[in-house]
């Protein structure tokens, strides 16, 4: 087989590759469809299904609006948390996510959702949650997990790897001694790089993500506990899940944030 022939079925062979990986992506596409059919018959926590339309930290903004509404919490203008009085009595009873926010809120307030958002406890406790309920539904806990889209990419990688190899190691005059040697591993890996950088690229670039029916189906779902919230509250809220301290702010100089005095 000469070189070109070689060249040409290493291409042709990628192109096989990835007419498979498009057929198995259509049927796995087929399939979650119908699968998110029958997700209206399903019932999902509403802690689970803002983490799952968003981001995980997103229940702490659900927990501490049903705080609020319970009068466990209260909020300042500045979306600092604190505990009420009364906050403490029933602590350790009812959702873990809201149970671990209270203990949070309790020893670190007053604080900002923001201020909690990489608290060990807390998000042990919400990591916990959200596998225990993700093992609930299996067939949509690894959703985010594309394995065809490994596959292309790695494909793009291989066939990016196989044209330098074919040139250096492959040809009529292919390395005799150990100088020979390295030095074609060198060219290997700066040509394959080089080649690697656009075609994988344009496997990242265009290849179709897989689809996430339950996610959007979490996202359309009834968030009572938020909007029962006053607008001010609300407000407030919004303000806790964004808020930056003043070090943080970039029109803050040295000498404004205390400097050495």
């Amino acid at each position: 087989m000469t070189q070109l022939q070689l060249s040409g079925a290493a291409l042709a062979a990628a192109v096989g590759v990835y007419g498979v990986l498009a057929a198995l992506w259509l049927v796995r596409d087929r399939s979650d469809r119908a699968a998110a059919a029958s997700l209206g018959h399903l019932d999902i926590d509403p802690y689970h299904a803002v983490a799952t339309a968003g981001e995980a930290h997103d229940a702490d903004g659900h927990a501490a609006a049903v705080l609020l509404l319970e009068g466990r919490l209260t909020i300042d203008a500045e979306g600092r948390l604190s505990v009420t009085d009364g906050g403490d009595a029933g602590t350790g009873i009812g959702h873990p996510v809201t149970s671990a926010l209270l203990d949070a809120v309790r020893r670190h307030g007053p604080v900002t959702l923001r201020g909690l958002r990489l608290n060990p406890e807390l998000r042990a406790a919400r990591g916990d949650f959200l596998r225990e309920q993700d093992a609930r539904v299996p067939r949509w806990s690894g959703r985010r997990n594309d394995g065809l889209g490994t596959a292309a990419c790695a494909t793009a990688l291989a066939l990016s790897f196989f044209y330098p190899v074919q040139r250096v190691f492959l040809g009529k005059e292919a390395p005799a001694g150990a100088g020979d040697l390295l030095f074609g591993l060198f060219l290997v890996v700066i040509t394959g790089l080089m080649l690697a950088v656009p075609l994988v690229w344009l496997a990242l670039r265009f290849w179709p993500d897989r689809r996430d029916p339950f996610r959007a189906h979490c996202a359309g779902l009834p968030h009572p506990e938020p909007e029962a919230l006053d607008e001010e509250r609300r407000g407030r809220l919004r303000t806790s899940l964004i808020h930056t301290e003043p070090w943080e702010r970039e029109d803050t100089t040295w000498v404004d944030s205390g400097g050495a005095f």
